[in-house]
């Protein structure tokens, strides 16, 4: 996974430098946005999964701009994924459960 992340985030930078951009949050966030809402499009359609997971990918590939955009580098994007990974695998139904909201959250204290 790290390789895959870490040749994203290259690439990322790669067609930055190409292009002579340097990433500007503002520019990075609207961008973001058309990806996602484009992402939204394609799984609510739901006809085209190859669509679907290019539409993710395009996701990614802005959210990594956005970062690079804010200071972020790739080996600290890449630290996080690791730790809400790590953080994923340790849920369980003894510490989270599904809210009202559909959301995994941890559960109270009264509530383990």
């Amino acid at each position: 996974m790290s390789d895959t992340l870490r040749d994203l985030i290259q690439s990322t930078i790669n067609l930055h430098e190409r292009f002579g951009v340097i990433p500007q949050f503002d520019v990075t966030l609207k961008v973001f946005q058309e990806e996602v809402h484009e992402l939204i499009e394609a799984a609510q359609a739901g006809t085209d999964l190859q669509h679907i997971a290019e539409e993710a990918a395009d996701v990614f590939v802005t959210a990594i701009g956005m970062c690079l955009a804010a200071g972020v580098d790739g080996e600290a994007i890449i630290s996080q994924t690791r730790a809400v990974i790590a953080k994923n695998d340790a849920k369980t139904h003894a510490t989270h459960a599904i809210n009202e909201h559909g959301k995994i959250a941890r559960l109270s204290k009264r509530d383990e």
